[in-house]
């Protein structure tokens, strides 16, 4: 004889009158879609996007907030970038991100807001940017204009305060200290 046709034993429970009105005063506990339906757009973008929810207070703590943001591909053409400019000046991805909706394109690369400072901090890349802007006939402004929809733009001013906090950073300290060649 299987398992499954044997009948389960099942105990009753005799509840008295203050019982199952406390039972009926309890809270009930929000369902997962309710609690997805009620949490904020920028939770989460933060929670897709890795985007940690501290800003640098002092300046040793601006490192590692520049590491812990993550610009994707969109996030750096809101900044100027081109993609012939991203091969240009950028290393290979440091990351990549899987995109679970998508099946052709599964990983979407990634680039630490500290990279992408140090390419931005080059003369290179300010006269590219410069030349660049003036052949497409854009001004920052425009480029502000750009960003879509709030989640996006928050994320862009994400990336601004995690670069500008680098940049910031590395200005105080000029000097990094050196490794001895061996």
């Amino acid at each position: 004889m299987s398992d499954r046709s044997k009948p389960q034993r099942r105990t009753r429970v005799l509840l008295d009158e203050s019982e199952i009105q406390r039972r009926l005063a309890r809270p009930r506990k929000p369902t997962l879609a309710e609690r997805y339906a009620t949490e904020s757009q920028r939770t989460r973008q933060n929670r897709s996007f890795g985007i940690e929810r501290t800003r640098p207070d002092q300046a040793s703590n601006a490192l590692r907030f520049a590491e812990t943001i993550w610009l994707t591909r969109p996030i750096l053409h809101a900044r100027g970038w081109t993609d012939t400019a991203i091969s240009d000046f950028l290393p290979q991805p440091e990351r990549h991100r899987k995109v679970p909706r998508r099946r052709g394109q599964a990983r979407v690369p990634q680039w630490s807001a500290g990279t992408v400072a140090r390419a931005e901090a080059t003369a290179a890349w300010r006269h590219w940017l410069k030349d660049s802007l003036k052949r497409r006939n854009l001004t920052e402004e425009d480029l502000d204009a750009m960003a879509r929809g709030d989640a996006f733009r928050h994320r862009i001013l994400e990336a601004e305060a995690a670069i500008t906090a680098y940049q910031n950073n590395r200005a105080s300290n000029p000097d990094p200290p050196r490794q001895r060649r061996t």
